[in-house]
């Protein structure tokens, strides 16, 4: 394993660790059953996290799967990670709310690992009045802006890498072009990207799993169809990143927009060349972690 990522993957455990001190056991909750194929990574990167420091995993559940039972649980509940707070992904912010009032003050409500955007100026005090001002309330930012935004509304902040990290090196087939392209195509393009795809489509089978699922929030009398194992949901996200990788691994280079295509790229040992996104995240995170990979990744264009 190379220095860089070691260094990294150490220091995902340290900070996760720090996150989740005391806690034995949690439900994860807003699990992310859809295309995205980076946040099954983080999903994955937590899921190893927990494993490796005994916290036992006891239910998971995606945001239209979500019971009544969790939102009184006295059981620590987590939010996957990602970079969804500040107003650009509404149906996230509001997930992160309703737990935030329906809890019992008493339960720990802990954030993974987050890049912080702000809209406007009204989604950041929405965000401090509806989130940050819940007591037992933990949170991790992915990168120093981020954190430096949230230790501004709350005490309990921790700086962590993203938990993709904890995945390690990752294996990859020899690649078959110079070049593999992956841009966004969502509202945190900043359209300086002309080539590629975004991440591969889901197979058929796992897109008529998440429209129903969808619909189980419409539809509660089908909603115990979806409170399936853990194993269950990571198995999807196993899925989903193999697609991911298998993609990637076509180029020597890398060229993206997406923070974690530049990341998985970094981990299978592909030179990475990133275009920042409409706000700065890739230029946030690798200002913050990736400076030792040195060459191996370009940073272009910051926002």
């Amino acid at each position: 394993m190379s220095s860089q990522v070691a260094a990294l993957q150490l220091r995902a455990q340290s900070s996760l660790q720090e996150l989740h001190a005391g806690v034995t056991s949690l439900i994860l909750t807003d699990f992310p059953d859809h295309g995205n194929i980076g946040d099954s990574a983080i999903a994955l990167g937590e899921r190893r996290f927990w494993d490796q420091s005994g916290i036992r995993m006891a239910r998971v559940q995606s945001q239209p799967t979500l019971t009544r039972a969790t939102l009184r649980s006295t059981m620590t509940i987590a939010v996957h990670g990602g970079g969804n707070i500040g107003g650009l992904y509404p149906a996230a912010d509001e997930h992160r709310y309703r737990l935030a009032s329906a809890l019992p003050r008493g339960t720990v409500l802990i954030q993974e690992p987050q890049t912080v955007h702000f809209a406007t100026e009204a989604r950041r005090r929405e965000f401090e009045q509806r989130f940050a001002r819940r007591e037992n309330t933990r949170i991790a930012g992915r990168d120093d802006r981020s954190v430096e935004v949230l230790r501004q509304m709350m005490d309990d902040v921790v700086l962590s890498p993203d938990p993709v990290h904890l995945l390690g090196e990752l294996p990859a087939l020899p690649p078959t072009q110079e070049f593999v392209y992956l841009r966004r195509r969502d509202d945190e393009s900043a359209g300086r990207l002309r080539e590629g795809i975004d991440w591969p489509d889901d197979p058929r089978d796992l897109n008529a799993l998440r429209w129903w699922a969808n619909r189980s929030a419409e539809m509660p009398p089908i909603r115990h169809l979806f409170q399936r194992k853990p194993s269950t949901w990571m198995h999807k996200a196993e899925r989903r990143l193999e697609r991911g990788i298998a993609y990637l691994s076509q180029g020597e280079v890398i060229v993206t927009d997406r923070l974690h295509a530049m990341l998985l790229g970094l981990q299978m040992g592909r030179r990475v060349i990133a275009t920042d996104n409409s706000y700065g995240k890739l230029s946030a995170y690798a200002q913050t972690w990736l400076s030792g990979f040195g060459s191996q990744l370009e940073l272009r264009e910051k926002a």
